[in-house]
């Protein structure tokens, strides 16, 4: 189907293509039965306006790109929500980029934001130190970048993300509190945060005088959120469940982790909150309606999606002037929700 043109539309209605163009951006400069004439005709022939043509003229495209690991976790997912609706109040358009985990993908991604002219980019980046020449390059050349959750990157930036360590030292603090004391911590691989949940995690159990065993953090590797990694968590979990000191709590750190391990724990019939207390590091609306019930963390997408928006825009504002701003990174406050997975013995 051939796309029609202001051209064309002028031609039917006998104006320049000027002037439909200045109706369909609401300038002041047309009068209000012209504009609804014309709305009311590009309504009714479906037309869809030619962004690419209009980026090229004006050398603007109002669009923003949000580059996430993967939509299926549910904490990207939520983000990605709460900045369409946030950024539907605005006159900017918003694209979707992923990266599965991937550094070669993740510079495919930045290398198509330039090709696509887009104005900002948001981005949770894949580890602390991927892509950033080509990102260096994007904030020095073309426009400015958020970093969001994965806060541990090289760039310099604005930066909106949680304190790791502080709220797995509180999630570890609540297990012991219930009289657990062998905790097993499970951590994605190679995750920025990683780092930091390890710190919090082994100063509660030093504050708590409990010593640390280094078997009890387990690493599993996934590239996205559907990948089979039930088999190596279920022997790695076996492995610990049959040695002579069996955990009684695990805390995992991430929304995929949580899910997983929950239907592992009741395929080896260890029976969740006695024999072991489970607390998920996830968004997922369906933690009440799980067999248990699931204790979790929760992240605040919502206020990190605006502060996210907010500062984009700021940097936006004022584009024309470089090294105006002096970074800064904001931590947000994390919530655990109690329910059924975590009790006291």
């Amino acid at each position: 189907m051939k796309r029609v043109t202001l051209k064309e539309i002028g031609k039917q209605l006998n104006l320049s293509p000027g002037t439909i163009s200045k109706a369909l951006n609401d300038s002041h400069e047309i009068s209000a039965e012209t504009k609804k004439m014309i709305l009311d005709y590009t309504e009714r022939i479906n037309y869809i306006p030619n962004f690419s043509a209009k980026s090229l003229k004006t050398g603007r495209s109002n669009t923003l790109a949000i580059i996430v690991p993967f939509i299926s976790s549910s904490f990207f997912f939520y983000f990605y929500e709460d900045i369409s609706l946030i950024l539907a109040q605005t006159n900017y358009k918003l694209i979707l980029l992923q990266t599965f985990n991937d550094e070669k993908r993740e510079k495919e991604a930045l290398e198509l934001c330039i090709q696509s002219n887009v104005e900002g980019i948001i981005i949770s980046p894949v580890k602390n130190d991927s892509s950033l020449s080509l990102l260096l390059y994007i904030m020095d050349q073309i426009c400015p970048v958020i970093i969001f959750d994965r806060i541990n990157h090289q760039l310099e930036t604005f930066k909106i993300g949680i304190q790791n360590n502080k709220v797995i030292y509180q999630a570890t603090e609540e297990m012991i509190k219930n009289s657990r004391n062998n905790i097993i911590l499970l951590l994605c691989k190679d995750i920025g945060g990683n780092i930091s949940r390890i710190k919090g995690f082994k100063d509660a159990l030093f504050n708590h005088s409990i010593p640390f065993v280094e078997e009890n953090i387990i690493e599993i590797s996934y590239a996205s959120p559907k990948d089979d990694i039930d088999e190596e968590l279920e022997k790695k979990i076996s492995k610990l469940l049959d040695g002579p000191s069996p955990p009684d709590a695990l805390l995992s750190s991430t929304d995929t982790l949580s899910l997983k391990v929950l239907h592992i724990l009741n395929k080896l019939k260890v029976k969740i909150p006695e024999d072991m207390n489970l607390i998920g590091f996830s968004n997922t609306p369906f933690a009440n309606s799980l067999n248990p019930s699931l204790t979790t963390i929760s992240q605040p997408t919502r206020l990190m999606a605006e502060k996210s928006v907010e500062l984009l825009l700021q940097m936006l504002k004022k584009r024309s002037k470089k090294n105006i701003f002096e970074f800064e990174t904001y931590f947000l406050e994390c919530s655990i929700e109690h329910r059924k997975s975590t009790s006291s013995l």
